[in-house]
């Protein structure tokens, strides 16, 4: 999707029907305690990421999962590795790297959001900036659609980013710069300091790919990048 970074996808398609608390178990996914009481839906979508992140990392006999700790907002990885998480309606995928190539990765995958949905979040997800552009698209459909590749890459910028700066920031705190002619590209700028070496005006590169119902959204940031 970028390039030739040197990162490892795990996909997989999955029912939320057929899923059974036993499946933790029969993946030798560790289920944590704050887990627990969700709703089966929510635990068999943890389950997926996780067991797509155990397949990536076992091609490189790496035995370690990533693991959650209370209060965190994002996942650790085993010692040398980066990765990131992403679920949606019924798929699951990780990526993953090594740390000495890869300073930072965020993935994010999403069904595409419908017209009137999209009407309403508008708003909340995009800046005046591109408020602007959103409103100048022809019909509902492409505004939908565009709303929907701009809300996965800034969840994929904060996947990304947030492991680095342990700082939160929002949908506002950041802008797609967006070529028409080549809508699966993005740059992906910070409105906000995160941090001395992710200062405001910080720009990066995204990738979108259309996967049918969904739209998949990578960050990823090399160590010549960062």
């Amino acid at each position: 999707m970028i390039g030739d970074l040197p990162l490892t996808l795990g996909i997989t398609r999955f029912s939320h029907s057929l899923f059974k608390t036993t499946d933790f178990e029969r993946h030798n996914v560790p289920l944590p305690d704050n887990f627990g009481k969700a709703v089966a839906k929510r635990q068999a979508e943890y389950l997926a990421a996780r067991i797509c992140a155990k397949t990536a990392l076992q091609q490189y006999q790496v035995t370690e999962s990533p693991w959650v700790v209370a209060g965190e907002r994002c996942p650790y990885w085993p010692q040398g590795w980066r990765g990131s998480l992403t679920h949606s309606d019924g798929i699951a995928a990780a990526i993953i790297a090594r740390c000495h190539n890869i300073s930072a990765v965020g993935i994010d995958i999403e069904g595409w959001i419908d017209e009137q949905r999209a009407e309403r979040l508008a708003s909340a997800i995009l800046r005046e900036e591109e408020l602007v552009y959103w409103r100048s698209l022809e019909s509902s459909k492409s505004r939908a659609r565009w709303l929907t590749r701009i809300f996965s890459a800034k969840e994929s910028l904060y996947k990304a980013l947030y492991p680095l700066a342990r700082k939160a920031f929002y949908f506002h705190d950041a802008s797609a710069i967006y070529d028409e002619a080549h809508p699966e590209h993005l740059m992906m700028r910070l409105e906000i300091d995160l941090s001395a070496e992710l200062p405001q005006g910080f720009v990066c590169h995204a990738r979108t790919l259309a996967l049918g119902a969904e739209v998949v959204t990578l960050v990823a940031l090399s160590t010549d990048d960062a």
